[in-house]
């Protein structure tokens, strides 16, 4: 668990009037309100849909469920939809299964223009519209609960 949040960052692309925000690290207590905020900055620009990539997140607790899960209802109520999508992390699939939250994940979706290329990320801050590359293609888990080339958890 981060305790200090230092190893939490965030990405975005814009891409055809949709965000694309690349999560990376541990989203818990220290760290949910952070990703709250740059989810409604997102928000703010009135995008048709808000994906959040997991491929780069370890871990995620209550708090951060419990915050995504109020995003997810005001992405809702302003007609945006909002999803979580590539989670490779067995304990962030549970804890979204356990919860109940398995309607915000999307199993599968295929490559789409983004910014998520891993090593991109790891000298990113928070960017701003068409920062980035533009195109990763990576293998992604089929469905919550599975990991690439690896099957069902």
């Amino acid at each position: 668990m981060a305790v200090n949040g230092s190893d939490f960052r965030t990405a975005v692309a814009w891409w055809d009037g949709q965000a694309t925000l690349a999560v990376t690290g541990e989203i818990d207590l220290a760290t949910a309100a952070e990703l709250d905020s740059h989810v409604k900055e997102c928000l703010a620009r009135r995008p048709s849909r808000v994906e959040l990539d997991f491929a780069q997140v370890r871990f995620c607790d209550s708090s951060g469920a419990g915050a995504l899960e109020r995003l997810h209802r005001q992405a809702q109520e302003e007609g945006v939809v909002l999803k979580v999508t590539d989670v490779r992390a067995p304990i962030v699939a549970r804890v979204f299964d356990l919860l109940g939250l398995t309607d915000l994940v999307e199993p599968h979706r295929p490559a789409s223009p983004t910014c998520l290329n891993p090593d991109w990320l790891a000298g990113a801050a928070y960017r701003g519209a068409g920062a980035g590359p533009r195109l990763q293609d990576r293998p992604r888990a089929s469905a919550v609960g599975q990991t690439p080339g690896i099957g069902p958890v």
